[in-house]
C-alpha cells in the first residue's frame, strides 16, 4: 500500500522510474478497482450522468473549447470535471467520462502520455488528439520579491508553496523533481496546501495565502502575477473508439482545426496551437480512419 506523501516511482541508480503498476495505488489508496460492466454504472461525483463527460486536467482551452461548442452549428454543453490527468484515465477507463484531457510527462522516455495510456488502458481501443502545447514555471507575486529563477528554489526556507492534488500532471512532474534531488516533502512549506485548478494556485499567491506555486503562464497573468517558465508541455485529449462515433465528439474535431479556434488560444501566453487538432496516437484497432 502506497502511504500519503509517498511517489510512485523506484530508484534505479541515480535514474527514477515512474513505476506505473502501482500508479493508481498512489492516487486512491489501493489498485482493485475495476471497470464498471454497464456504461450506466457511474459515481456520484461526476460532471453529470448523462451527456458528453470531459474529466482531466485543468486548463484554460477546455474552458475555451467548451464557449466554442456552444456557439458551433450543432451546439451542446461539454460538461467538465477537472480532476487530474490520472483521475480522467480512471474515469474513461471506468466509462465515467467520454473524453479525458492528460499531459503526464515519462522520464524514461521524454514523452508525454502515451507511455501511461500504454500502461494504463493497454486493452482500450482509443485515440489521442492534441488540444494544446503550453508552458509551465513559477508563479510568484508580480515583480518576483524572491529572485526566484529555478527548479532550485525549492531550497528556499522563504517558500511558501501552493501544490496541485495527487494525481495531476503538474504534482507528479513536480514529486519527481523533488524524488530525483532528494528533497523530502516535509522541507517544503506548504506541499499539502492544495488546488485543483491552476487559477486556484494563482488566486492564493495573489490573496498572499502563498508565495509560489507551479502552475501555466495564462493563470499568472489573469492575476496579474509574474512568471518564471520551467517546461513546456503537451497537453492531449484521450477518447474511446466507442464514444468517437458520436455527433459531439466529430464537432470537437471540427472546432480543434477551426483557425478562429487556433488564433483565440495564440492570443492567451504561454499557448502554442501549432498541434491543436492533430492525430497524436491511434490504437491499430481503432479503425475509424484518419480525420485529415
Amino acid at each position: 500500500m502506497i502511504k500519503r506523501g509517498e511517489i510512485p516511482a523506484r530508484r534505479i541508480g541515480r535514474k527514477i522510474r515512474i513505476d506505473y503498476d502501482i500508479l493508481m495505488q498512489y492516487l486512491q489508496g489501493d489498485s482493485h478497482f475495476k471497470r464498471p460492466q454497464e456504461r450506466g454504472e457511474v459515481h456520484n461525483d461526476n460532471p453529470s450522468d448523462s451527456g458528453f463527460r470531459f474529466v482531466g486536467s485543468h486548463d484554460m482551452v477546455i474552458e475555451l473549447l467548451s464557449d466554442f461548442l456552444k456557439h458551433s452549428p450543432s451546439p451542446f454543453d461539454l460538461k467538465t470535471a477537472f480532476k487530474g490527468s490520472m483521475e480522467g484515465l480512471i474515469a474513461l477507463f471506468r466509462r465515467e467520462a467520454e473524453i479525458t484531457g492528460i499531459h503526464l510527462w515519462d522520464e524514461r522516455t521524454d514523452e508525454y502520455n502515451i507511455p501511461f495510456i500504454n500502461h494504463l488502458l493497454p486493452s482500450e481501443s482509443l485515440l489521442v488528439v492534441n488540444l494544446v502545447q503550453r508552458v509551465q514555471g513559477w508563479i510568484v507575486p508580480e515583480g518576483n520579491p524572491m529572485n526566484i529563477t529555478s527548479w532550485d528554489d525549492f531550497n528556499r526556507r522563504e517558500l511558501r508553496f501552493v501544490n496541485r492534488q495527487r494525481g495531476s500532471g503538474t504534482r507528479l512532474r513536480l514529486d519527481h523533481y523533488l524524488m530525483s534531488h532528494e528533497i523530502p516533502v516535509s522541507q517544503i512549506q506548504g506541499y499539502e496546501n492544495i488546488e485543483d485548478t491552476h487559477l486556484g494556485v494563482a488566486l492564493q499567491i495573489a490573496n498572499g495565502e502563498a508565495n509560489a506555486g507551479i502552475g501555466i503562464q495564462v493563470a499568472a497573468q489573469k492575476m496579474g502575477l509574474s512568471f518564471i517558465p520551467l517546461f513546456k508541455e503537451r497537453y492531449d485529449l484521450v477518447i474511446l473508439r466507442e464514444t468517437a462515433t458520436q455527433s459531439e465528439w466529430q464537432q470537437i474535431r471540427t472546432v480543434l482545426n477551426m483557425p478562429a479556434f487556433h488564433r483565440a488560444i495564440e492570443q492567451q501566453a504561454g499557448y502554442d496551437a501549432s498541434l491543436t487538432g492533430q492525430i497524436i496516437f491511434e490504437t491499430p484497432n481503432f479503425n475509424l480512419g484518419r480525420k485529415k
